[in-house]
């Protein structure tokens, strides 16, 4: 299919959309050629952010309710932290059935301080097993097309089981280092890739971070999952990953907050996000300058809701787990199903941009500085 649209020099500005349509060099070349359309893409990216993903569920129902249903060749899920969580839903064999069950459990979840780590991390465990019922994990793992990669870290140095003491200092450390170079955070963290069998991983991290690479079977997923999603003093890391050298594993965003990768799969990049701001890692959050690298970007198209949807949501942000401390138990819940509700919009704006084969004149440039694009 060809179409012919605006020059890609001509941005219009749209003030009141409520979707953001953020392509790189290449993807825009190739959506403005060929239009848009599911098989265009080969990786789905999926970032760390607590509850930010509230901002993302009722898009990813839209998206893979429609999308992707009669897919034959493999379609890489690449994810840290709730990214993978995510993911998990959308790998059931009724995507939106399993996300609309993650969704009313996460708006429903009240907990009560004080609450130690171990509590939460039991909590979370309660959550997959909505996610994935009886038989889920077997789904995710065997998948006819969709390849999980699951990003978690494994500790390094003073980083180790049992120890409370060397993990602050670890974190301490690795800060310091990253604030000089970014690679100094692989002295006290390692990469851990937990991915499908069947094909390796859609991208190449040689060279930034010391890497290993795990087979994901139904005995180490849902360990692959809690390790991605451990925030240091907040959960429990996980002390034993089936297949995987020994330590302690981790949040994959630590190193791979946001997905700032090499992608090698020939497809585009779909890449659903809260922010227009891709932050390579955990510690770069405070870093303005800290950018993804522009080539890693080239055949991206990243979706996130504009400044001006976030600004008019209740409390003018997307949830976060701060609120939990910010909010009562009540007013917490009660907002962040304003704000989920509100995010129908989103869902509604890409179905039909979609329809009315829209998106080709809706793109704006995806760039390293993620703000100021499309300006």
């Amino acid at each position: 299919m060809t179409a012919t649209h605006p020059s890609p020099f001509i941005i219009p500005v749209r003030d009141n959309q409520p979707l953001r349509l953020l392509a790189g060099p290449e993807a825009m070349e190739r959506i403005r050629r060929d239009g848009l359309h599911e098989d265009l893409f080969d990786v789905v990216a999926g970032a760390s952010g607590g509850a930010k993903w509230l901002g993302l569920t009722r898009l990813d129902q839209a998206l893979f309710g429609r999308w992707f249903r009669s897919r034959t060749r493999p379609l890489h899920m690449v994810g840290s932290s709730i990214g993978t969580w995510r993911f998990a839903c959308l790998s059931q064999p009724d995507p939106v059935a399993a996300c609309k069950r993650f969704e009313d459990a996460y708006l429903d979840y009240a907990v009560e301080p004080p609450v130690t780590s171990a509590e939460l991390t039991d909590h979370c465990r309660q959550f997959l097993e909505i996610i994935f019922g009886a038989d889920g994990v077997a789904h995710m793992v065997e998948h006819p097309f969709m390849r999980q990669s699951i990003l978690a870290v494994r500790g390094r140095g003073p980083v180790r089981p049992g120890s409370r003491l060397g993990l602050g200092a670890g974190l301490a450390a690795a800060g310091l280092a990253n604030s000089i170079n970014r690679r100094g955070v692989g002295l006290f963290f390692q990469r851990t890739i937990i991915h499908d069998r069947r094909d390796p991983p859609p991208f190449d991290c040689s060279g930034d971070f010391p890497s290993q690479r795990v087979a994901l079977t139904v005995g180490n997923a849902v360990a692959a999952l809690l390790a991605s999603s451990a925030v240091p003093f907040v959960f429990d890391g996980v002390a034993a990953l089936e297949g995987a050298l020994p330590g302690l594993y981790l949040d994959g965003g630590i190193l791979d907050y946001h997905l700032d990768l090499r992608f090698t799969a020939p497809g585009l990049v779909l890449y659903p996000h809260f922010s227009d701001r891709i932050v390579p890692g955990w510690f770069d959050k405070p870093l303005r300058w800290r950018r993804a690298h522009a080539a890693n970007l080239s055949r991206t198209l990243l979706i996130c809701p504009s400044a001006n949807f976030t600004a008019g949501l209740p409390h003018g942000k997307i949830p976060d787990r701060g609120d939990f401390k910010r909010m009562q138990t009540a007013a917490r819940q009660r907002y962040w199903r304003q704000a989920v509700a509100e995010t129908d919009r989103l869902a509604d704006y890409w179905l039909e941009a979609v329809e009315k084969d829209r998106v080709p004149d809706l793109l704006a440039p995806l760039t390293p500085t993620g703000a100021a694009a499309g300006r």
